[in-house]
């Protein structure tokens, strides 16, 4: 994907360089001081995209800043995007009509105009929009095989409330306690249909 995303930027005129890991991507960016990044989430064990982003003084506000991702919601990751860098564009990978959609986000940042055509985080037809911060948590820690009391315990909050919480969390979701099967299985299927496999060090918003 890394090469296709390169090829296509390169045929547009764009002069690319590439990074294989957070922590190259950290060293790139100060010796190359690029006018746009493109990042995904997801970069595998370690430091996410929207931690490269948070972590680096030199990706300032004039540096153009496109996340690709397939998560449609950076909440699924425990993030907002706008912590990480206030006028950047979030693309979902399986949202995108074509690449083209990449190559107008990029030039949407560089000019810093019409961004929130690009912001597919916010999009009413993406998957979970209907969801709270607090029920996202809690469907990622579902995910995550936590127990209710677990949930509770790392939110801090009581038992109760959270029973409340999860309740409201499957509902939300089209699952109900008469749905046939395990339903916290079920409510794991989804998160992760939509997400990838939570990381176990993202429990708190």
């Amino acid at each position: 994907m890394r090469s296709l995303i390169s090829e296509y930027l390169e045929t547009a005129g764009f002069l690319v360089t590439t990074a294989n890991s957070a922590t190259d991507a950290r060293r790139l960016i100060r010796a190359v001081d690029p006018d746009a990044v493109v990042l995904d989430v997801d970069l595998g064990p370690g430091p996410t995209g929207l931690d490269v982003a948070m972590g680096i003084p030199e990706l300032g506000n004039e540096v153009g800043l496109v996340f690709l991702t397939n998560f449609s919601d950076p909440r699924f990751a425990g993030y907002d995007v706008r912590a990480a860098h206030p006028r950047a564009a979030y693309l979902n990978k399986h949202m995108m009509e074509d690449a083209s959609t990449l190559l107008s986000a990029l030039n949407a940042v560089l000019m810093d105009r019409d961004l929130e055509g690009f912001r597919f985080d916010r999009r009413q037809d993406r998957p979970f929009a209907n969801l709270s911060k607090s029920q996202i948590q809690a469907l990622r820690l579902i995910a995550q095989g936590k127990t209710n009391q677990q949930i509770a315990d790392i939110r801090q909050r009581s038992l109760a409330a959270t029973e409340s919480l999860v309740a409201r969390t499957l509902l939300a979701i089209g699952i109900s306690s008469s749905t046939d099967g395990n339903i916290r299985v079920d409510a794991a299927r989804q998160f992760m249909m939509n997400a990838g496999v939570p990381r176990e060090d993202l429990t708190t918003s």
